[in-house]
């Protein structure tokens, strides 16, 4: 771990130094240590820095505390210390941002300007990762964010102003300054959208191959990749395309448990979706470690159970599906009480889990049949998009607040959930998962999870 020697300042909120002097600096991909020459050491998690800010031979880091470090008068080893700093500080936002295992395209020097629905525009410089399935934009003076592909609504390329414009439900997002790359930037991302959208194709017919083309049009437009769509929508396309989701798209070992949930289900409020599972995500989706309690990729019997795949075609592109049960306030009722079940029927499935759909003060609009299916669409897809955030990752929304503070392999999913307002909601209307151990188990634990959330 090299190490570098100058001043430092470290700066309360109100802009007060309350330490400073000679000091040491080390870092590595994901902690910083600075060793004051008196005084006890300040070590954080690089993901804690908010901003890294680098301009006349100084260097700012902004903590999520509200607490500035100040580093000044390193001398002739300052450009090397900046640029090794900044290259590991996007490393470990990468990994904050949970997506240090996607498969990267190219990345971009670039500027960009997020305008959020309702909220206060953010812009400046950044490298601009493009992956195959999510962009990631890496700020120096403002805190990172990615975006999913499957999410934009649109994209276009502005060639009076030389920027790309791209739109989804989280705002629009304008990337610019790319000089002679624009278009090069502008033509992977299309052809990383084209392919995302084939392959999507590609894997809804695996599973739903008596449609023709224009009804298969139809439902991916509506389920797309990574998202969830209302099985009664897409009965509307086709009337047997829920009935072969659950043969085509539920393992042969979780129907049991798929079929108990239908039962539970408020009468036409059954939603499903699937992911696209990349080569480099498979034992982060496709194992049982990731339930189980490891990051690994587990033994060989949860490697075989991986590629235990559902009825369809084995040549269409692997895909991870699930599904969202609304529980009926009461048995065969069609009003759903608020709690929402969400199990993946193919290849990690081993836990069904249970979240409160709505706030108290939001619950009401579940007993008004003018409002209801559209809170319940709602919530769903706010937990939807959670789960697409951490690339259906589950331990950062069932481990406890202790757990994932307490233990240096999850800290980046404590980061995650401090960071991302979305996250902190889904964890908390957490209630519960129940294992598949056997099916006898699996009904007591659901029975407990749904007693304790009043149902």
């Amino acid at each position: 771990m090299p190490s570098y020697r100058g001043k430092f300042q470290y700066q309360s909120q109100n802009g007060s130094v309350t330490q400073q002097g000679s000091c040491q600096v080390q870092f590595d991909e994901e902690k910083f240590t600075l060793t004051p020459e008196t005084g006890a050491p300040l070590v954080f998690d690089l993901g804690d820095v908010d901003a890294l800010n680098a301009a006349d031979y100084e260097i700012r880091l902004p903590l999520y505390t509200g607490n500035t470090v100040r580093l000044q008068q390193f001398g002739k080893s300052y450009d090397d210390m900046t640029r090794e700093l900044l290259e590991n500080y996007r490393k470990r936002t990468l990994q904050c941002l949970l997506l240090e295992d996607m498969e990267e395209v190219d990345r971009f020097t670039a500027a960009f300007a997020l305008e959020p629905p309702g909220g206060a525009a953010v812009s400046g410089p950044a490298e601009i990762r493009l992956f195959k399935s999510n962009v990631a934009v890496l700020p120096t003076a403002s805190q990172a964010f990615q975006w999913r592909l499957a999410d934009l609504d649109n994209f276009r390329l502005d060639s009076q102003n030389y920027e790309i414009v791209l739109e989804s439900q989280s705002g629009r997002l304008r990337i610019n300054r790319l000089a002679k790359r624009t278009e090069l930037f502008h033509t992977k991302l299309r052809e990383a959208i084209e392919a995302l959208k084939a392959e999507s194709g590609q894997a809804l017919h695996a599973i739903l191959p008596f449609l023709n083309p224009e009804q298969l049009q139809s439902t991916a437009g509506i389920l797309r990749e990574g998202h969830s769509a209302a099985a009664s929508k897409l009965a509307a396309i086709h009337p047997r395309i829920p009935e072969a989701l659950a043969a085509n798209a539920v393992d042969k070992t979780l129907k049991p448990y798929y079929d108990d949930l239908v039962s539970r289900t408020a009468k036409g409020s059954l939603f499903a979706g699937f992911k696209l599972i990349w080569p480099a995500d498979k034992d982060l989706v496709g194992v049982v470690s990731e339930e189980a309690g490891s990051d690994d990729a587990g033994t060989s019997t949860d490697r075989a159970f991986s590629e235990t795949m559902p009825d369809a075609d084995a040549a269409a592109p692997q895909a991870l599906y699930w599904f969202f049960f609304p529980i009926a306030a009461m048995a065969g009722s069609t009003e759903p009480g608020n709690v929402v079940a969400w199990e993946a029927s193919s290849t990690s499935g081993r836990a069904t889990y249970f979240f409160r759909l709505l706030d108290a003060s939001e619950a009401g609009a579940l007993h008004d049949p003018g409002k209801w299916a559209e809170a319940v669409e709602r919530a769903v897809e706010r937990v939807n998009r959670v789960l697409g955030m951490l690339n259906f990752r589950r331990k950062p929304i069932y481990l406890s607040d202790d757990e994932l503070a307490g233990d240096a392999m999850f800290h980046r999913y404590a980061i995650a959930a401090r960071r991302i307002p979305d996250l902190r909601q889904v964890r908390a209307a957490f209630l519960g998962r129940a294992m598949h151990s056997s099916l006898e188990a699996w009904q007591g634990q659901v029975k407990s999870i749904l007693s304790k959330a009043g149902q």
